[in-house]
């Protein structure tokens, strides 16, 4: 069995291909098995060590003397466990709150636990602090998992090994009912945690909390700051290490374990077929010891050779070196190895508030910096050289990657524009482009993009009618411009374009989405409806798809039907006693029809509405309010 021991050795490097060289540079040193590298928006790295403590680095690199904080006596550490992970919101300037991952010193589950900052002393936090707000049952010491991490929506992500010993013997990762073997998304914006309503298994078999499932030890993960993408290192078993790649548009999935290991079969009993689950993006073969520790993308704007290329490394960084994966232009990635750069037992990556990378060696305790030998700042606005803009009242924003005492100068139409910022509020449409200069006076120009202000067509639809009785026929809806889709309850059909009032009650509201093609705008058209429980007796032969409405009303509404054929129909309204209130004949042709009624003399109250005619009666209930 292949021992995964704490900490993955992962290393940040540059160098492709095409790379020119690239160096670690020490940037901090005097740490005991450092795990774990964030930042909290500002100018502080937080370096975690597993023992249990959390120390605050400066920009000189310069380690502070005293912990941020210090929760040793309640961590279990060693091999596996400890002090794992630590997770800084998107608010925490304002709130004071940050989250960890850690083996509990009582029996060694898992704990996510929110603490706080000191309100008098933001560089130390609050030990007593502790709210504890998940605990997670470890039946064995190894494959904890340990990553926790705010994504581009506000959650909380928590990666979760599958329970350890080897193999996965109770197949916890596809067992959707525990938290082993996943990656969990919930939302700790309320003292106590909820699950969002949008994760997989809301609402159907399975716990709410699971985003991705089938991971064996998803060890060290990160998002793409610039697209929002998901990128996850997961240990494998005895022959296949892999990478697991989530565009931010995948909503969850399964990713194999441990039916599969990487793209080969493992212990396929009970499993569907490889096409059934998500496949590794990258892995690589070993006959020994390995353990993969997931990286990031690069978004930094100090090296334009480094940036949009996702590095990662292996805890046996000696061995399997540091590695790359660049976009092929075709949805997939080119690799590449680029050797150990010197460096042993790299266990963690981390990223400053620039998004500059750093790295973790855990047996020698120092921190160390990604460099190019390349004075290339980067200056990139977007993958695409054309930008449409939907709405033309409000401001866009271009924006570059920032870089510490950079300077930037914009051009629109190939005139100066804007402030000496790393970003651009525009109102007019153009072809714009950014200089950008970096702190060695070194210059790049971005690539042009033009700017297109397409506007928003506006859209309609037909078929909804604003009142129906539950036993109504469906209404097909029909959207113009064609190609959209209907949301609201009701709805079934290509486009959800049938709306059926026996599947909704009540008030509701369809909504019409349509896309327009190549720009991507989207624009929307509403209307409301009402479904009431107006319906007792249908047993004629030659009135189809009655109603009434609105329902309930003021004594004033509408009879709508379809007659077969030329008749004289009797209508004839009566009270919950019986009584005949109304009555009257009319002399119809075959066809649509649309009856105003007005019987605002009638009292508040539930009334019966008869239409009789030579096949038989139909029967609506009704009130007046």
């Amino acid at each position: 069995m292949k021992k995964i021991y704490l900490l993955t050795s992962l290393l940040f490097v540059f160098c492709a291909k095409s790379f020119s060289q690239v160096s670690l540079v020490q940037f901090s040193t005097g740490f005991t098995s450092p795990v774990d590298i964030k930042n909290a928006g500002d100018s502080r790295l937080f370096v975690v060590e597993q023992a249990g403590r959390i120390y605050i680095v400066d920009t000189t690199g310069v380690r502070h003397p005293v912990p941020f904080l210090n929760i040793q006596s309640r961590v279990l550490s060693g091999s596996e466990r400890g002090l794992l992970g630590l997770a800084f919101p998107p608010d925490f300037a304002t709130s004071g709150y940050f989250y960890v991952d850690y083996s509990s010193l009582t029996n060694g589950n898992t704990r996510i636990s929110r603490f706080s900052v000191s309100p008098t002393n933001p560089d130390s936090a609050l030990a007593s602090s502790e709210q504890i707000l998940l605990t997670i049952y470890q039946p064995y010491s190894n494959h904890n998992g340990g990553n926790v991490m705010f994504g581009p929506d506000g959650y909380l992500y928590i990666s979760m090994g599958d329970g350890g010993s080897a193999g996965d013997p109770q197949n916890r990762a596809q067992n959707k009912d525990s938290l082993l073997g996943k990656i969990l998304r919930i939302d700790v914006s309320s003292p106590a945690y909820t699950n969002p309503p949008d994760n997989p298994f809301v609402g159907v078999a399975g716990r709410d909390e699971i985003w991705n499932w089938g991971m064996r030890n998803p060890w060290r993960c990160s998002f793409d700051s610039w697209t929002g993408d998901l990128w996850m290192g997961d240990v494998g078993q005895d022959q296949w290490e892999e990478v697991d790649y989530q565009p931010r548009s995948i909503h969850g999935g399964n990713y194999g374990w441990r039916c599969y290991e990487g793209n080969h079969a493992y212990n396929t009993a009970g499993c569907g077929p490889i096409g059934n689950y998500i496949g590794a993006t990258y892995e690589y073969a070993h006959s020994g010891s390995a353990a993969v520790v997931g990286g990031y993308v690069y978004r930094g704007a100090e090296y334009a050779d480094m940036f949009g290329k996702y590095f990662f490394t292996d805890e046996y960084t000696t061995t399997y070196g540091f590695r790359s994966l660049t976009p092929n232009g075709s949805g997939g990635f080119t690799s590449a190895n680029l050797g150990a750069l010197g460096r042993g037992t790299v266990v963690t990556f981390g990223e400053d508030e620039w998004h500059e990378v750093y790295c973790a060696e855990y047996l020698t305790g120092k921190i160390f910096k990604f460099q190019s030998t390349a004075c290339q700042p980067v200056a990139f606005i977007s993958n695409n050289d054309t930008l449409y803009v939907c709405d033309t009242i409000h401001p866009y924003m271009l924006h570059t990657p920032g870089g510490k005492g950079f300077h930037y100068q914009w051009y629109k139409d190939g005139n100066t524009t804007g402030p000496d910022n790393d970003t651009l509020m525009i109102t007019q449409p153009g072809s714009y482009h950014v200089e950008v200069t970096n702190r060695s006076s070194c210059l790049v120009i971005s690539s042009a993009v033009q700017v297109i202000y397409s506007g928003i067509p506006s859209v309609t639809f037909t078929g909804l009618s604003t009142s129906y009785c539950v036993n109504h026929q469906p209404s097909n809806l029909v959207g113009n411009p064609a190609g959209g889709t209907f949301t609201g309850p009701g709805l079934s059909g290509t486009g959800n374009s049938v709306f059926n009032a026996a599947l909704a009650a009540g008030d509701d509201t369809i909504t019409y989405h349509y896309t327009v093609p190549v720009t991507g705008c989207v624009t929307t058209s509403s209307m409301a409806t009402h479904v009431d429980l107006c319906i007792g007796i249908n047993e004629t032969n030659n009135i189809y798809s009655l109603s009434l409405y609105p329902n309930p009303n003021n004594g004033e509404f509408n009879l709508g039907f379809y007659l077969a054929t030329n008749e004289v129909l009797n209508t004839e309204v009566t009270d919950v006693l019986g009584k005949v209130v109304y009555n009257e004949n009319i002399m119809l042709p075959s066809g649509l029809h649309s009856i105003p009624m007005n019987l605002k003399t009638l009292s508040k109250g539930i009334y019966n509405l008869k239409i009789s005619e030579t096949g038989g009666r139909a029967v609506v209930r009704f009130i007046i309010q």
